[in-house]
């Protein structure tokens, strides 16, 4: 897919999508590995750069939030995160890039992990920020 030059930072595109059902791998630790190889599986595939190792934070934390992990993976172009939901079977991705990519490679590669992206007007968006 060809996208015209634009300067890094001066445009930000933003997606985001729900995705139902869990990786395949039971929970706990495996559970959390499986997710980081879905990130960075994304990343790859959408031909963007993780620059270092993400940070994940597990909940409920200090007694709050529900249950489930936030994981986020900067990248040179900008960030991937993740916000999963083990109660609700579910999680919300949200990639952030001041390069575009094909939305319907991230489609293709939470198929490849056994999540279903969502296909409705509330399930996903995108959106471009203009700085200029």
């Amino acid at each position: 897919m060809g996208f015209p030059d634009v300067a890094l930072g001066e445009r930000m595109h933003a997606y985001g999508a729900v995705l139902q059902g869990f990786p395949n791998l039971g929970l706990g630790h495996k559970q959390e590995h499986r997710w980081l190889a879905f990130l960075h599986h994304v990343a790859k595939a959408i031909g963007m750069t993780a620059i270092d190792e993400p940070a994940v934070w597990t909940y409920p934390l200090q007694g709050k939030g529900g249950s489930g992990q936030t994981i986020m993976l900067p990248i040179t172009e900008s960030f991937l995160a993740l916000d999963t939901w083990s109660d609700h079977r579910g999680a919300y991705l949200f990639v952030c890039s001041c390069r575009p990519f094909d939305h319907a490679t991230i489609d293709s590669v939470a198929r490849q992990y056994g999540l279903q992206p969502s296909q409705n007007g509330g399930g996903r968006f995108y959106a471009e920020l203009n700085l200029k």
